[in-house]
């Protein structure tokens, strides 16, 4: 069996009044794992995908050593690489944030902002990490499963039917 943390599966959160989330019982139990042991996750937000990501402590340095990996390579090719900036990019944005037994945490404001996030959420497993999706901008993103799409768009659908509640 192999080391490696593997998110899958998806869910909504609404944020309570205090304008935490709750991450999905698994995947909570998966950042814990991944985090030795702690209720720390880490957050970011995607540069392709515009919605934001989560991951434990491990899959943290796992980025670090890819930078790393990716710098001895161009090196041993003699090629041009900013290792520095690579780091910048994979590294700097990313929050550490607590969450508490029953998976509330606060989304950063600066992650919220950039990946049009209010009070609702959906987590959507994907290998190493979880993307955190504005739902309507999911439903918009063309690359992302019709199933998934259309699911995120019932859930919305259900949603405004009954208030928005």
């Amino acid at each position: 069996m192999s080391d490696v943390i593997l998110y899958s599966g998806n869910a909504f959160s609404v944020a309570d009044g205090k304008g935490r989330f709750v991450l999905p019982l698994e995947m909570r139990r998966q950042v814990k794992l991944a985090s030795g042991g702690e209720n720390r996750l880490c957050l970011s937000v995607h540069m392709d995908n515009g919605c934001a990501t989560g991951f434990g402590l491990s899959h943290k340095l796992f980025l670090f050593e890819e930078v790393n990996e990716l710098e001895r390579e161009a090196r041993a090719a003699n090629r041009p690489f900013n290792g520095d900036l690579e780091r910048e990019n994979r590294l700097g944005t990313i929050e550490d944030v607590n969450f508490d037994e029953g998976g509330r945490f606060f989304l950063h404001p600066d992650i919220k902002e950039e990946a049009g996030i209010t009070d609702v959420v959906f987590f959507y497993g994907v290998g190493r990490y979880f993307q955190i999706w504005k739902p309507e901008a999911l439903v918009e993103s063309p690359d992302r499963p019709a199933l998934i799409r259309n699911k995120v768009r019932r859930w919305l659908e259900q949603r405004a039917a009954e208030g928005g509640k």
